[in-house]
């Protein structure tokens, strides 16, 4: 049965505060929980492949945001990130949730908080796909018969010969990028603080 409007403009505008409020509580939880081992071993590791994580998902949301800036709602767009996947917007955040679980050195904040976005953008991406089917008709219907939803095909890359990028968009690109990088620091600082027990942490097994 089709979503009401209502309904499909209630989940996609409870997206960024909901997020926020959960983005908040998951990094409660960081500062407080510290596995045994953290800060060495496996758990470098851990850290280190969730810096690049956040690395590629900061490019990757900058390259998205290239592609669909000024397009959105208007025309669709099929190029760029978007011949690999319908949302790589959402498939790049995910990467920057599953890097940051990792960078944490938190294996159950990363099964948690990947698997918390998987099921939540689930239900925003339906409902966003049934906007762009009343936008779009019959063109997103075929776009959806030859591009995934979530996953990236890569062999099916279509790149244009150029891309315009407004200034206002280009200062938004920046500020991802900020962000991202913001979140290394940060995750950097809950390190040596969690070390040097500058607060208390509560000890727990490897993961």
């Amino acid at each position: 049965m089709p979503t009401p409007a209502s309904t499909r403009a209630g989940i996609e505008c409870l997206r960024k505060p909901l997020s926020f409020i959960i983005a908040l509580s998951w990094l409660a939880v960081a500062f407080v929980l510290m596995p045994q081992g953290f800060g060495s071993g496996w758990h470098t590791v851990m850290e280190l492949t969730g810096f690049l994580l956040l690395i590629v998902a900061a490019l990757g949301r900058v390259w998205a945001y290239a592609f669909i800036g000024g397009r959105k709602n208007q025309e669709l767009c099929q190029d760029g990130p978007y011949s690999l996947c319908r949302n790589p917007l959402y498939f790049f955040s995910f990467l920057g949730v599953s890097g940051a679980g990792l960078a944490l050195q938190n294996f159950s904040l990363f099964v948690v908080g990947t698997g918390g976005f998987l099921i939540y953008y689930h239900f925003v991406i339906q409902a966003e796909e049934r906007r762009l089917l009343e936008l779009f008709g019959k063109a997103f219907s075929d776009y959806c018969l030859v591009v995934p939803r979530f996953w990236p095909r890569l062999r099916r890359l279509v790149m244009p010969e150029n891309v315009t990028l407004s200034s206002k968009l280009f200062s938004r690109t920046l500020t991802e990028v900020f962000w991202f990088l913001a979140a290394i620091v940060f995750i950097e600082v809950i390190e040596l603080g969690k070390i040097g027990q500058w607060w208390p942490t509560i000890s727990t097994g490897t993961w």
